[in-house]
């Protein structure tokens, strides 16, 4: 499918021969399309609205499903102006399409709390087209052309004169017309399903064990594989290891073009695949297997203590961008600059200081899932792989660029996910499974044992953050001096930063509202070379942390209430609104016990605004324990209450993880942290009471109007409001992540 095709033209359709009218849209903002069902040919279009003609609806979409909810959301938006209850809606997984531009829909990438805020509006347009190409074969079935005497509710279109006609009823008819290029929406305040708590479909399989995840794929003659990787980053396969009597074969992986991150290189033989005819075996082998490695010339670097000092001494100096030049890692990028001079201002005789740095180590996806991908590959005839992406098209490129075979023969099979939380936008462990699918000629599970998922990851960056502030004598802020250094995730996918450098470095550290008298955001690319990637929630919880922490530092510098230190300083009506909706929830305004304090802090990300306080008893750094969080969110529009409550609470159980416990460190390049013993999750005991506030939506919806996602934003803001309230509590400023690096799961 190309831009140039016509509303008429014919789409190929993939669904089941029952289907009477299915209109594909494509979700990058072009106009829906009306299809008859049809033969599939080559050419796919992966998002579709089909009503049968027994009155069932589904809608085929290519997001991926990793417990997140937003694809029924999708389902409940469409429902709108469709005019149906979104109940009667039935999701299917769809699949990618190498066309460019590429409908979304089309394996929509699941990544940046996007699903939803990217798509609301252009789903409600195609249930809005779909709904009255409908009631146009209405009025042609009953040869009364006045739109005003035809009605619809809940998938019937009725006539003033007492006829009904059900969608079901009027599909065939309905996929010979020309949809109109746009349709009206359900006026804001006539909403019936927007904004409403529903349950979710996926629930009850996932509860009584029969979802099926990428682990739960089995296909006739299948075989098992286990990963091991160089346990250093960057080492090759010294030589093929002898192939133990019990397995099938030992395949060694290389990276592959387009994988390659930090370290690895492409074309590195870095890994072996154990294959055994079941996973136990397979597992086994593998821990047991010999092999030889050739490790890189700088394994000596790649330690976490000569990483951290690299990072602060980038922190005193480091190069600045010029235009037009290498700019290689270790460069400094202004990232915004007010036109007053901080340093002139930090400098100022009378003026309070704080020069605080705060460090957080690599952090591990941990996803529940481990990485797998199953492959069945013919040679010269086809290959169909069966993952748990969040990116199916890069799934498909990549299977195509190994294979030589055309997009026809590829069939990507997007499974559940276990979590993803960015790890599954990757397509590595994808590109070992295919060519290790290609070595074997027959079906194949490749998977990664616990310890390669922790030791082989591609990490949220270590950070180090020096904020240098002042306070004049009226105790506002007069000076902001920020400057982060970590690794560029960008860099490292080859992309060339421009002046301010890599978004995801130094996102939530800029354009903040807050009122200071001049400020300077800087951030420098780290030159380490462990791999890094996308993480919930990526630099916005780096830079929460280290923003939030010293405004709740400089709160203590002016003796004044965190709170209220914040609400005099902000600027924006928004974040005052979310401040004060976390205050009242949380009854900041009246003192805790003895014993109890709370923190506070705010941030933002992918356009949603989220306060948090948090409470805690204890009596000091090692010795405390978790008891209420309390929550306000901000996303502009809410489509389904009870989901955004689950995502955020989800958030902040990954945030309390990562703020106690998550780590990863390196001695020679080799991660040292392999298993849940040493990197802890939280237990049901430990986990504290978390209350919600969602902002209302507005009775009109605006759509210049920015959509949150919320996904990632459980995240951000915790760490510092943990390390607001022990700063209460302690007296001692908490500047280094985790909290508790040396707690094991036997302890947590």
């Amino acid at each position: 499918m190309n831009a140039q095709l016509q509303r008429r033209e014919f789409l190929a359709s993939t669904v089941a021969s029952s289907v009477a009218f299915t209109l594909g849209f494509q979700l990058d903002g072009r106009e829906a399309r009306a299809a008859t069902a049809s033969t599939p040919t080559a050419t796919q279009v992966n998002t579709w609205l089909s009503i049968a003609a027994d009155d069932s609806i589904t809608l085929t979409v290519g997001a991926s499903d990793m417990g997140q909810g937003s694809v029924q959301g999708l389902a409940q938006i469409l429902a709108e102006d469709l005019m149906v209850n979104p109940t009667r809606v039935r999701i299917a997984q769809g699949g990618p399409t190498m066309v460019n531009p590429a409908p979304v829909g089309a394996a929509i990438n699941t990544v940046g709390s996007g699903v939803t805020r990217n798509n609301f509006w252009r789903l409600r347009d195609a249930g809005a087209i779909a709904r009255e190409t409908l009631v146009q074969a209405a009025m042609n079935t009953h040869g009364d052309a006045n739109r005003s005497n035809y009605s619809v509710l809940d998938g019937v279109v009725s006539h003033s004169g007492g006829a009904r006609y059900s969608y079901g009823q009027l599909a065939p008819a309905a996929a010979l017309l020309t949809p109109p290029a746009s349709a009206p929406l359900v006026p804001g305040a006539q909403l019936r399903w927007i904004g409403q708590a529903m349950e979710r479909q996926d629930i009850p399989s996932k509860v009584d064990g029969s979802a099926r995840y990428g682990l739960d794929v089995r296909l006739p003659g299948q075989v098992f594989a286990a990963v091991k990787h160089c346990p250093s980053f960057g080492g090759k396969l010294a030589a093929t290891p002898t192939k133990p009597a019990a397995a099938i074969a030992v395949v060694p992986l290389a990276v592959a073009a387009g994988t390659a991150r930090g370290a690895d290189l492409a074309g590195n033989i870095n890994a072996v695949a154990v294959v055994a005819s079941t996973s136990w075996d397979a597992m086994r082998l593998a821990r047991n297997l010999s092999v030889k490695w050739t490790l890189p010339a700088n394994a000596a670097a790649l330690n976490s203590t000569q990483i951290l000092a690299d990072a602060k001494a980038l922190l005193k100096s480091a190069p600045a961008y010029v235009a037009g030049a290498a700019n290689p890692p270790g460069t400094c990028y202004t990232v915004e600059a007010s036109t007053a001079n901080p340093d002139a201002a930090l400098t100022r005789t009378g003026v309070k200081r704080l020069d605080a740095t705060y460090t957080l180590p690599y952090v591990a996806h941990a996803c529940m899932e481990v990485l797998n991908c199953t492959v069945d590959y013919v040679a010269g005839q086809r290959c169909d792989v069966y993952a748990p992406t969040q990116s199916a098209r890069n799934a498909l490129a990549i299977t195509m660029q190994l294979t030589g075979l055309p997009e026809s023969a590829v069939h990507i099979h997007t499974t559940l996910l276990g979590g993803g939380l960015g790890r599954k936008a990757e397509v590595d462990f994808i590109a070992q499974a295919v060519q290790l699918g290609m070595a074997l000629g027959r079906p194949v599970q490749l998977f990664y044992p616990r310890e390669e998922d922790f030791g082989h990851d591609q990490y949220r960056p270590m950070a180090a953050v020096q904020v240098r502030a002042a306070l004049d004598p009226g105790n506002a802020v007069a000076s902001w001096i920020y400057r982060n250094v970590s690794p560029s995730i960008l860099g490292q996918r080859g992309s060339v930063l421009g002046p301010k450098g890599d978004s995801q470095g130094y996102e939530a550290s800029q354009g903040l509202p807050y009122a200071f008298g001049a400020r300077r955001v800087e951030w420098v690319s780290h030159p380490a070379p462990i791999p890094v990637g996308f993480w919930r929630s990526v630099g916005a919880s780096i830079n929460t942390f280290a923003v939030e922490s010293a405004i709740n530092e400089l709160a203590q510098l002016a003796g004044q209430d965190a709170l209220q230190f914040r609400r005099a300083r902000l600027t924006d009506p928004r974040w005052i609104a979310v401040l004060e909706a976390v205050a009242g929830a949380s009854g900041w305004n009246s003192a805790p016990k003895a014993g109890t304090a709370r923190g506070v802090a705010i941030g933002t990300a992918f356009n949603t605004i989220v306060a948090m306080v948090v409470e805690i008893t204890g009596s000091n750094l090692s010795n405390f324990k978790l008891s209420r969080v309390w929550l306000a969110c901000d996303c502009y529009l809410t489509v389904n209450p009870r989901n955004v409550e689950a995502q955020l609470i989800g958030g902040v159980v990954h945030a309390i993880n990562a703020t106690l416990y998550g780590q990863q460190t390196f001695v020679n390049g080799a991660a040292q942290r392999k298993n849940f013993n040493t990197n802890p999750m939280i237990r049901l005991q430990q986990m504290p009471t978390v209350s919600v506030t969602l902002i209302p939506s507005p009775t009109t919806l605006d759509r210049a109007q920015a959509i949150g996602g919320v996904g990632e934003l459980g995240v951000p803001s915790f760490a510092p409001a943990l390390a607001g309230a022990l700063l209460k509590l302690t007296g001692q400023a908490v500047r280094s992540l985790p909290l508790l690096p040396n707690a094991t799961m036997g302890e947590a």
